[in-house]
Order: structure tokens, then C-alpha cells, then sequence
């Protein structure tokens, strides 16, 4: 027995009734589990991005580097993040269609290196939630005094509670999330336009530069909802496959953009106004510190919860489709305490912001992903391929390196246009480095950050071109025995 084809919990309910344990793994859901609407799919997403990540967020684009008046940077904000909506909307897709996660739905793309993947995506989910679980520590230590650790532990206790119950519960608790956080953004809603009248933001950076740094603020915004790309199928996948695509397409896109941009439409009002204390020290005197200031940090906290939760669980499926051979809830768990244990890491030294810059780096192999995803589901794949290679252990799938290289060459062929703290700090090491990192974002696009087409458009076009040869090759070599044989003949 395999994580691919994990056991069912003996005497168990089915997977989705109830609040029974979800055991499914990375096998299609049966369609006598197919339940639910465009429309809560929606909700979970709006809810996901109730996190105070998105209002800090938002607060960048009132920083000095930036430079651009309240107009206009919010038009970057809107900008970007509808752009980056549009990549977790349509992979989404494809979740009610296969019955699949999304990197199930990878395996017959990547073949065995779908392990390289799945350990990336993984990770990568794991550290932002991570970084994103000290906010909901900050929260309950400013308004019952909890010390940092047992705070942290209780962030990661309801997250595992939920995650591991699995797909049912998790839609159930995103949707009460979407009533309680929303509420407390909305009171910070309240407290910002009361002061609105404080709020100042001048336009510093004149023309290349001012492109420069709307492109820029463009992509900050962009990658938190695009980021999200490599999970988009997990929340969708028990749908019924007639569900209708053009309503899920909005569901999501909808609720992915309204709450990103609120939050950092907020976060970008509220640049001016924050005192220069921690983040959520800053929130709570910005709403008060009475009894209204205190409810709106614990919705802050089950915000950072309703967030990490989503991603957690992805992180459990992304380790299942790199071939952990354990039942879905084990893994979740794992990743779980993997969670934990990064953030008490972080908080020990001062390596939050350097390693929010490394993620913010690392994260640009999304974008190479999407392509090529983009480019395989283009050719139309039946979806038995899909069911087939999902059941199939990872060191019985063949080996597809079109995709792998794809992946790699998008991936280091994007970062010369990229823009990053972490960046710059290695380009000064030498002109190798220099080269790699942001050289054509310093010299020609006045500090523009364009790494996230550029990967797209290199990942997809790198897997045509190889994919093109791979087929020539095939065709030539069926074409060496008909030769021999008319020869012979």
C-alpha cells in the first residue's frame, strides 16, 4: 500500500460527510463524492487572503523606494493582482474536470521529477506559512499576553486540526473565517477612512523611474496572488466535473482580487499612519486598544489560521505527488510540525526579513510552471492520463526531462529581470552574480521586475522547443526499421 493509494480509514465515514477524516490522497475523487458550488469555492478563496500579510503588503507601496502618489500606486495594486488572479482561476479548472490535485495532475508532465516539484512546491508553502504564523502569534501576545512559543503552538493547533480533517471541514471553516476576519477588516476599514484626512503619499519618482516602480509594485502585488498557482486544483477537485467553468473561473478571480486588493488598498492607506513598532502592535493601535482593538487582533489570528491552513494542506498533497508513501492526514501532520519548527527557527534570530526575501526569490519557479502547464493542457491530454499517472508510484513513472529542463531554464533565465533585496545583495559579489541577478531590471527597466512573464514565456517556450525535438527524434527513429525493411525487400 502507497501514499499513491492510501487505505481508507476502517469503519470511517466517507471522506467528505461529516467531520470524518479526509483519507483521500492524490487518487481521483469518486464521483459519488462530488459535492459543492462555484460560488463556496469563491468563499474559500476570498477567505484564504483575509491575512495580515496582504495589509503589510499593501503598506510597501507607501515606502520611500517606491515613490509613487495614492492613485497610482493603487492602480499597481489593482493591476497586479488581478494579473496574478488569473493563474490560480484557470489552473483551477481543471480540478472538477480531473477529480485531481494539482500536482497530481503534474505527475505524466514531470515523470519521476515530479519528486524536484513536489519538494519545491512543499517548501515553499511551508515557508510562508512559516513567516505568515508570527502574525497570528504577535496577535494573541498583544491582547492576552501569551508568550511567543505557546502562542505560535496554538496557530499551528488549529491549523493541523483543520488541514488534516481534510477538504470538507476546511471549506466549512473558510466560509465562518469570510464572516469573523472580514468583520475585523472591516473595522480597520472604519479606522482608516476616519483619518483618511492624515493620509499623505507624494508622487517622488518622476518619469522612467515612476514606470520603473509601478511596474515594480505591479509585481510585488501580482506575486502574492500568483503565488497560489500551484495549489489552484486542490480546493476544487471534489466539484462535480459538469460544473460550470465559467462561473468557477469567476468564483475564484473574484474572490482571490476583492480581498487581495481591499487588504492592500488598506495596508497602502495606512503606510503613513503606522507607528513604527511591530506589525500588529502598529494594527492594534491603529484600530484602538480597548475591547474593539483586542477582538479585531483575534480576528487577525484566525485570519493567519484561515490562510495557513489552505496552504497546508497543499503542502501534505504537494509531499504526497513527491512520493511520500504515507495516508494523507500522516503527512499533513508532518508538515505540520515541519511548519512549526521553521517558524520558532525564524523567530529565534533576526532572519525573518532575509528569509522573506529568499522565498520572494525562490518563489519565481511558479511562473515557468504555469507555462508549461499551460502549454501540456493546451494539447488537450485525456484525462486517464492524468488518473493513471497520479496512482503510479513516482519510481515506476518514466523519466520527462522536456519538462524538468523547461522548469530550470525559465527559472535561471527569469532572475536577470528580477528585483529583490536578496538579489542585489548577491549581484554585488562579482560579475557572474552580478549578471544573474536583476542586471537587466538595474540597467534597462529602472528597477522594474518583469521575472514573472519572462519565466512564464521561457518555461513554455523552452517545452515546445524540446518537446518539438523529442517527436522529431521519435519520428525518425520509427522511420529506421520501415527503411530497412524496404531496403531488404
Amino acid at each position: 500500500m502507497t501514499a499513491e493509494t492510501p487505505p481508507s480509514a476502517p469503519g470511517n465515514a466517507p471522506a467528505t460527510t461529516g467531520v470524518a477524516v479526509e483519507w483521500l490522497g492524490l487518487e481521483q475523487v469518486p464521483p459519488e463524492e462530488r459535492h459543492g458550488s462555484a460560488g463556496k469555492i469563491g468563499v474559500l478563496w476570498f477567505a484564504a487572503q483575509l491575512v495580515p500579510t496582504a495589509f503589510f503588503l499593501g503598506a510597501l507601496g507607501a515606502q520611500d523606494f517606491i515613490g509613487l502618489s495614492f492613485p497610482v500606486a493603487f492602480l499597481a495594486i489593482v493591476l497586479g493582482t488581478a494579473l496574478g488572479a488569473l493563474a490560480p482561476a484557470v489552473l483551477g479548472l481543471a480540478g472538477p474536470h480531473t477529480g485531481l490535485a494539482q500536482l497530481a495532475q503534474s505527475k505524466p508532465l514531470f515523470g519521476r521529477a515530479i519528486t524536484l516539484v513536489g519538494v519545491l512546491a512543499a517548501g515553499t508553502s511551508l515557508a510562508f506559512i512559516a513567516l505568515g504564523s508570527i502574525f497570528g502569534a504577535q496577535s494573541l501576545n498583544i491582547t492576552v499576553g501569551m508568550p511567543f512559543i505557546p502562542a505560535i503552538a496554538l496557530v499551528f493547533a488549529f491549523v493541523g486540526l483543520v488541514s488534516v480533517l481534510g477538504y470538507r471541514f476546511m471549506h466549512r471553516f473558510e466560509q465562518a473565517m469570510a464572516l469573523v476576519v472580514g468583520a475585523g477588516f472591516v473595522v480597520v476599514t472604519v479606522a482608516i477612512v476616519g483619518r483618511s484626512g492624515q493620509i499623505v503619499l507624494d508622487q517622488t519618482n518622476h518619469g522612467a523611474g515612476a514606470v520603473g516602480a509601478f511596474a515594480l509594485l505591479t509585481t510585488i502585488s501580482f506575486s502574492f496572488t500568483f503565488a497560489w498557482a500551484h495549489n489552484a486544483a486542490d480546493y476544487c477537485r471534489y466539484l462535480r466535473s459538469d460544473v460550470s467553468k465559467p462561473r468557477l473561473f469567476l468564483s475564484v478571480f473574484a474572490g482571490v482580487s476583492v480581498a487581495c486588493i481591499w487588504l492592500e488598498g488598506l495596508g497602502l492607506a495606512a503606510g503613513t499612519l503606522l507607528p513604527d513598532v511591530s506589525a500588529m502592535a502598529a494594527m492594534h493601535d491603529l484600530v484602538g486598544r480597548g475591547p474593539v482593538g483586542a477582538a479585531v487582533l483575534l480576528a487577525m489570528f484566525l485570519g493567519v489560521v484561515a490562510n495557513a491552513t489552505v496552504a497546508q494542506y497543499s503542502a501534505g498533497l504537494q509531499l504526497l505527488a513527491a512520493g511520500v508513501r504515507l495516508p494523507r492526514p500522516v503527512v499533513t501532520v508532518g508538515t505540520t510540525v515541519l511548519a512549526f519548527a521553521l517558524a520558532l527557527y525564524l523567530q529565534a534570530g533576526d532572519l525573518a526579513p532575509r528569509f522573506t526575501s529568499v522565498m520572494l526569490l525562490a518563489s519565481y519557479w511558479v511562473a515557468p510552471f504555469v507555462g508549461i502547464v499551460a502549454v501540456f493542457w493546451w494539447q488537450r491530454p485525456a484525462v486517464e492520463t492524468f488518473v493513471t499517472a497520479a496512482c503510479t508510484p513516482v519510481r515506476r513513472l518514466p523519466w520527462r526531462p522536456s519538462a524538468l529542463v523547461a522548469l530550470l531554464v525559465g527559472f535561471v533565465g527569469c532572475l536577470p529581470f528580477s528585483n529583490t533585496t536578496l538579489g542585489a545583495e548577491l549581484a554585488e559579489r562579482g560579475p557572474v552574480y552580478g549578471a544573474l541577478f536583476g542586471s537587466v531590471s538595474r540597467s534597462v527597466l529602472h528597477g522594474a521586475d518583469l521575472a514573472y512573464p519572462v519565466g512564464i514565456v521561457l518555461g513554455a517556450g523552452t517545452y515546445v522547443l524540446l518537446e518539438g525535438v523529442r517527436a522529431l527524434h521519435a519520428e525518425r527513429e520509427a522511420r529506421i526499421p520501415q527503411r530497412a525493411q524496404l531496403q531488404t525487400g
